[in-house]
């Protein structure tokens, strides 16, 4: 499981859960972990703040095929 929000003043908030598998499934695809995991099994939340205010009408989350999370937000004029 996993969430991103963010918030106009440029809060960012992520939440999740890990399993502590090597394997991690999402809808079809399976990625194995080559890496040491940063937070232990279980609930985690990651907190921080963008330099700016952000239009979340415009942010972008996706997965890439590699596993990667990646989002794009659009910094407010």
């Amino acid at each position: 499981h996993f969430s991103c929000e963010i918030e106009a003043d440029g809060k960012v908030h992520i939440r999740g859960s890990t399993s502590g598998g090597k394997t991690i499934r999402k809808r079809s695809r399976v990625f194995r972990m080559r890496l040491h995991q940063i937070c232990p099994p279980g609930q985690f939340t990651l907190d921080f703040s963008l330099p700016g205010p952000v239009d979340p009408r415009l942010f972008s989350p996706h997965f890439r095929c590699d596993g990667i999370f990646e989002a794009v937000v659009i910094k407010q004029k």
